[in-house]
C-alpha cells in the first residue's frame, strides 16, 4: 500500500436509516408537487398580432406605427429639453412639475399641492402643512403618503373648525409665542363675529418673569391665558389643579399635573353667561403643529380622548369632544394657515422656510434638503457654552464642527468610522423640539399693534369673557395665602409664649420648693 493512501468511507448503512431517508425524499417531492398545483400560473398566450381577417388591417397597422413614431419623437424631445434644463440649472423644478422627486423634495411638492387645494377652495393665502402624519395618510415618501384629494380634505376639515366654532382657542408655544401665532387666521376671525382666546401652552418650560411679560404683551390685543397640559400616563381621571398658573409653586409646574384648566373653563362659562347663551357653545382649538392642541383638550376633559404624540400631525380629521352641557370642543387637524410673509424675518436669517418649520416641528426631518441649516439657526440663538455643557463637548468653530463632535460623542458613525452628520443633526433638532435645549424669547420692547387689530376689536374680543374677575380671584388667592401665612406665624408666636410661661411657672415652683 502506497504511503498516504486512505480507504474511502463505505456507503453501507442500516436498512432502517436508508428507508427513512427514502421516505423523507418522497414526502419532500410530494410537498413540492402540491405547492406547484396551488400556485400554478398560466402562461400568457402569445400575441397573435393583427389577424388577416380584420377589416382595414393596413389602416390599423399604419396608425400603430404612427403612434410608435410619435412616442419616439416625444422621448427625443424630452431628452433635448432635459439637456437645456440641466444647462440652466432648473432640473429640480422641472422634475417636481412632472411628479418626479427625490429625497428632500417632498416638502416643496407638498406645499405646492396644498396651495393648489387652497386656490380651488377660493383661498388666496398660502398654507403651510404640518406633517399630517404623512405615513398613514397621503404623500408617498419615506415617512408619509398623501394625494392631492387628501390634502383638500385636510383643508376642508380645517375650514369646518373655523366655520363651526363660536369661540376659537389659538394654542401658542410659551417659548416663542410670536413665532407660533397664525396672523392669517386671526385676520379672518377679526372680520367675523367669532371670539378668539390666546392660550400660552408649555409654560413649565419658561421662567415665571418671562411668562408674565408675554401675558402683558399679548393681552393688549386678545384675551390670553397661561396653560400647562397634563403629562400623566393614565387614560382617565387626570388630576386638575385648583389654582391658576401664576399662583402655583415651581414644584407643581414641574410635575405631571395640569395648570390653568380651571381659568380657561371659567372664562368660557363667563362668556356663556354674559351673552345669555342657553345652549352649548362650540370652541375650536387651532394652532401650528405640535403646540399641544390635542393635549389641551385631553386636559380639559380629564381623559385622553384625542391621540397625542411627539410627531406633529397626529390629528387627521376634526374631532368633537363634549366637555359639559355648555361647552363642546373641536380639535383641529394638523394643517394651519401661515403665510411666508409672516416668517420673512426668520427666513432671511435662516435661509430656508423648511429649516424654520423644522425648528417648529412642523415638518419631519426627512424632508429637509440640508439638515445643517436648522442647526445654524439653533447656534445663532443659543450660547455656545450652554451647548458645550449640555452635550459635554469641547470647543467648536461652526455648525459642521459642532455636528461632528456630537456624532463622535453619541456614537453616530457609519461603516468605516465615517461620521453620520444627519443622525447628529436629527438628535439636536429633536432635543430642540422636546425642550431638552432650553430657550425662551423675550417680548418686543416697543409694542406695535397688528395691522388687523384696532381698539374697537380689542374691546369686542374681551367683551363677555370678564378677564377682570379672573384677575380678582388671583388677588383674593394671594391675600388668603398671605393671611394663612400670617396666621401660622401668630400660632407659632403663641406657642413660643406658652412655652416661656410654662418655663417661668416651673421656675417659680422650684424656687418655692427650695
Amino acid at each position: 500500500m502506497s504511503k498516504g493512501f486512505h480507504k474511502k468511507q463505505s456507503k453501507r448503512m442500516l436498512a432502517k436509516r436508508r428507508y427513512k431517508i427514502e421516505k423523507k425524499v418522497r414526502d419532500h417531492k410530494k410537498k413540492l408537487k402540491k405547492q406547484e398545483k396551488l400556485h400554478k400560473h398560466k402562461k400568457n398566450p402569445k400575441d397573435p398580432g393583427i389577424p388577416n381577417s380584420l377589416p382595414f388591417k393596413n389602416k390599423v397597422i399604419k396608425e400603430f406605427r404612427g403612434a410608435m413614431k410619435r412616442e419616439k419623437s416625444s422621448r427625443d424631445e424630452l431628452r433635448e429639453q432635459m439637456k437645456k434644463i440641466r444647462q440652466n440649472g432648473k432640473e429640480k423644478e422641472f422634475l417636481l412639475s412632472r411628479g418626479i422627486y427625490g429625497k428632500g423634495d417632498r416638502f416643496f411638492l407638498l406645499k405646492k399641492q396644498i396651495e393648489d387645494a387652497a386656490k380651488s377652495n377660493g383661498q388666496s393665502m398660502d398654507i403651510i402643512p404640518s406633517k399630517v402624519d404623512l405615513e398613514s395618510d397621503g404623500i408617498q415618501c419615506s415617512t408619509s403618503g398623501s394625494s392631492v384629494s387628501n390634502l383638500k380634505n385636510y383643508h376642508k376639515e380645517f375650514q369646518k373648525v373655523i366655520e363651526g366654532s363660536d369661540v376659537l382657542i389659538e394654542v401658542l408655544d410659551a417659548r416663542d409665542p410670536l413665532g407660533t401665532r397664525c396672523p392669517d387666521v386671526e385676520k379672518a376671525l377679526v372680520s367675523s363675529d367669532k371670539r378668539l382666546i390666546l392660550l400660552l401652552n408649555k409654560v413649565d418650560l419658561v421662567p415665571r418673569e418671562n411668562l408674565v411679560a408675554w401675558l402683558g404683551y399679548l393681552r393688549k390685543e386678545f384675551p390670553t391665558l397661561p396653560f400647562k397640559a397634563s403629562t400623566q400616563k393614565q387614560k382617565n381621571h387626570l388630576a386638575r389643579a385648583k389654582r391658576s398658573v401664576l399662583q402655583t409653586t415651581e414644584a407643581l409646574l414641574s410635575s405631571s399635573k395640569e395648570c390653568g384648566a380651571k381659568d380657561l373653563v371659567s372664562l368660557l362659562k363667563n362668556y356663556c353667561r354674559s351673552e345669555g347663551i342657553k345652549k352649548s357653545i362650540t370652541v375650536g382649538v387651532v394652532g401650528l403643529p405640535n403646540v399641544g392642541k390635542s393635549s389641551v383638550i385631553n386636559t380639559l376633559k380629564c381623559t385622553k380622548v384625542c391621540n397625542v404624540g411627539a410627531v406633529p400631525g397626529i390629528t387627521k380629521v376634526a374631532q368633537k369632544v363634549v366637555l359639559d352641557k355648555n361647552i363642546e370642543l373641536l380639535d383641529c387637524p394638523g394643517i394651519v394657515y401661515a403665510s411666508e410673509k409672516h416668517f420673512k424675518d426668520v427666513i432671511d436669517n435662516n435661509k430656508t422656510l423648511a429649516s424654520v418649520l423644522a425648528l417648529r416641528n412642523c415638518i419631519p426631518f426627512e424632508q429637509l434638503d440640508d439638515p445643517v441649516q436648522p442647526i445654524e439657526a439653533i447656534l445663532s440663538r443659543i450660547k455656545k457654552e450652554n451647548l458645550m455643557l449640555l452635550y459635554k463637548l469641547p470647543d467648536f468653530t461652526d455648525s459642521s464642527d459642532f455636528l461632528a463632535k456630537v456624532a463622535r460623542r453619541f456614537g453616530y458613525l457609519r461603516k468605516g468610522g465615517i461620521i453620520d452628520i444627519e443622525s447628529a443633526a436629527k438628535k439636536v433638532i429633536n432635543d430642540w423640539n422636546n425642550g431638552t435645549i432650553n430657550y425662551v424669547t423675550e417680548p418686543p420692547e416697543k409694542y406695535e399693534m397688528s395691522s388687523y387689530v384696532s381698539a374697537e376689536i380689542v374691546t369686542k374680543m374681551s367683551k363677555g369673557f370678564d378677564m377682570c374677575s379672573l384677575e380678582n380671584e388671583d388677588d383674593e388667592m394671594e391675600e388668603m395665602d398671605e393671611e394663612s401665612d400670617d396666621g401660622d406665624q401668630d400660632d407659632d408666636d403663641d406657642d413660643d409664649d406658652d412655652d416661656e410661661g410654662a418655663d417661668s411657672d416651673a421656675s417659680l415652683v422650684t424656687d418655692s420648693d427650695s
